[in-house]
């Protein structure tokens, strides 16, 4: 495991305050007024990118056809809910180089440019917007000799980053700066995944962007949220699982993520936002969930978005269901936005949301951010609920239905295009895939295997990622529920089983076993078959409605487990014993029920 993981200690824990079933977010923050990272990301909830403007390499912020960014038009956007402005912004053009008397290149930022950007930032800043500032179109750091240019990136990157830090040295922690933009090796065959000599580069430059924020004398630069990118802001766990993070109380993690690809902007179906498309998505949060959230290392999705491509009704689909996982994991993102509500060169960047001719939005695309906007008004989708994996017991990989073994380990390479990157085609059949079993692979690396299947005539190649993850014994585990939703309900058509690598990888054992078991309370795995301990904590037949803390008795210290658990301080309350209204949701109707009945 490449990534470093961190708790947050920062003062002034964010708090969702639930009152009569009503969600509201606050500008949370500890008495000293500094917001603990977890609190700045809640707080941004949703964003906006002022996208091909002052990023454009042209001859300036309206050379790509946009007309300039106006006071009105991050008005139309405040008023429509979104909470963050992400600004992707060009400096390169704006630089003048010289040298210094040893003969080192000087990069000096164009005042008028600083000025410039100056003026957008604080359209959003002084409103009370999170604003993100980043390096974007940046020629020299996304190059075809990346893997090889660390010193001369670094050098600049530490120029630029020292001059734009210190400039804004004195705006709070409503400003976040994000130190690159999609860093990758161009023109390679694997420009867009990767490989081990540009995730090192990656991770020294994100280290380097960090240090330089933080040696700037200002007292908001310690405690300014600081955004850093997997390679290519990457959000498939083949590139981020060789994510190094800094160790940093304000640094989160940069990921971008336009999924399901083929409907957000390849050649799929754009008609219907299919269960396939869901099992994407499912992959893609699931794998984010593992690797970053229940680590509690904080991510922000930079950028998202699917194509207009005259499939307004699926595009609201696809928000809904997008947004919902996202705000379960509490991650902030920012909708891509580059003023293009049709494109004649390519219909994957019709990404227009927002007319910026008159500040209106496009009649084709308001009903998707409307559908984005319902979803994080809704109180029962809770920020930050799902962050946390839940706890499964497995079955012995050992004993199960063996379907591969490989004593010696099978090498698996992953950017061997030529079947170096996953098992031979093995085959299975119901009796391995079933709503009793799940699926184990016993693997060393850094990522988790991905499962495959294909039916009989070698079609239909589905993918599906691993749901849990045992690190310390190296299995990956795969559910039926999830292979049932990507492949489909006839199960029975599945003929042939692969495991293919991520990232590169040695692969020892494929097993059917048993179904996991859903550990309610991971805090207090009481074994049931303990003849000396043998209550099952989960079954909530045992215990009474009210009682949330499973201590026999319905009391204060309920109505308190209760009330910490809505302000997520709390993560071990039982959520059948405290949905006292029996609605399904636990909310502030709940606390209210429990108190009245603690009263009476």
């Amino acid at each position: 495991m490449q990534f470093q993981a961190r708790k947050w200690f920062a003062a002034g824990t964010a708090a969702v305050m639930l009152l009569s079933g009503m969600a509201f977010f606050p500008a949370t923050g500890s008495a000293e007024g500094t917001m603990a990272a977890e609190d700045i990301t809640e707080n941004m909830s949703i964003g906006w990118n002022i996208g091909n403007s002052l990023d454009s390499t042209g001859y300036g912020e309206t050379s790509w056809g946009n007309p300039k960014v106006t006071q009105e038009l991050i008005d139309t956007v405040k008023a429509k809910g979104f909470n963050t402005i992400r600004i992707p912004t060009t400096w390169y053009q704006n630089v003048t180089t010289t040298t210094d008397e040893n003969g080192k290149p000087v990069y000096t930022i164009n005042e008028q440019w600083m000025q410039r950007v100056k003026e957008v930032v604080d359209y959003a800043y002084n409103q009370g917007m999170y604003v993100i500032l980043n390096l974007h179109h940046e020629e020299w750091i996304n190059r075809s000799d990346f893997p090889n240019a660390y010193d001369e990136m670094s050098e600049r990157l530490k120029q630029m980053w020292t001059q734009i830090a210190t400039y804004f040295k004195d705006y709070d922690q409503h400003l976040i700066f994000e130190g690159m933009n999609e860093p990758r090796q161009t023109g390679a065959s694997y420009e867009w995944q990767g490989n081990a000599e540009c995730y090192e580069v990656v991770n020294k430059l994100d280290q380097d962007f960090v240090n330089t924020v933080r040696s700037i004398d200002s007292p908001y630069q310690q405690t300014r949220l600081l955004m850093i990118p997997s390679y290519a802001a990457s959000a498939y766990a083949s590139a981020y699982s060789y994510l190094e993070v800094p160790d940093d109380d304000y640094v989160a993690v940069s990921l971008h993520a336009y999924t399901p690809y083929a409907f957000a902007m390849g050649d799929g179906d754009h008609t219907t936002f299919s269960s396939n498309y869901q099992s994407e998505l499912d992959t893609l949060f699931s794998d984010i969930r593992y690797y970053f959230t229940d680590k509690d290392i904080p991510v922000v999705l930079g950028e998202f978005s699917a194509s207009n491509f005259n499939n307004t009704d699926a595009r609201c689909d696809w928000a809904t269901y997008y947004l919902t996982w996202t705000k379960k994991l509490g991650i902030p993102c920012v909708l891509w936005d580059n003023n293009a509500i049709t494109n004649s060169t390519s219909a994957s960047e019709a990404h227009g949301y927002v007319d910026r001719s008159n500040n209106t939005w496009y009649e084709a695309s308001e009903p998707v951010v409307d559908a984005m906007m319902t979803v994080m008004q809704d109180n029962s989708v809770v920020w930050g609920s799902d962050k946390h994996l839940p706890s499964w017991k497995h079955g012995d990989v050992a004993n199960g239905d063996v379907i591969y073994e490989n004593t010696a380990g099978l090498k698996l390479i992953a950017a061997d295009g030529d079947g170096g990157n996953c098992t031979p085609g093995l085959d299975v059949s119901t009796t391995h895939i079933n709503a009793d079993k799940e699926i184990a692979i016993q693997y060393e690396g850094s990522a988790a295997p991905i499962l495959a299947l294909t039916n009989a005539a070698w079609g239909n190649w589905t993918e599906i990622s691993a749901f849990d993850i045992d690190e310390e014994k190296g299995i990956a585990y795969y559910s039926y529920d999830a292979i049932k939703k990507a492949w489909g309900d006839d199960i029975s058509t599945i003929a042939h089983l692969f495991a293919r690598a991520g990232s590169d990888m040695t692969l020892y054992r494929i097993a059917a076993l048993p179904a996991a078991e859903l550990v309610t309370d991971p805090t207090n795995p009481t074994d049931p078959t303990d003849p000396t301990n043998p209550t099952d904590p989960t079954d909530p037949d045992l215990f009474e409605l009210g009682d949330v803390n499973h201590n026999g008795d319905v009391s204060v210290a309920d109505v308190v487990m209760l009330q910490r658990y809505l302000l997520r301080l709390e993560t071990t309350a039982d959520l059948e014993t405290a949905d006292l209204n029996g609605d399904g949701v636990i909310n502030g109707m709940d606390l209210g029920a429990l108190r009245q009945l603690v009263l009476s």
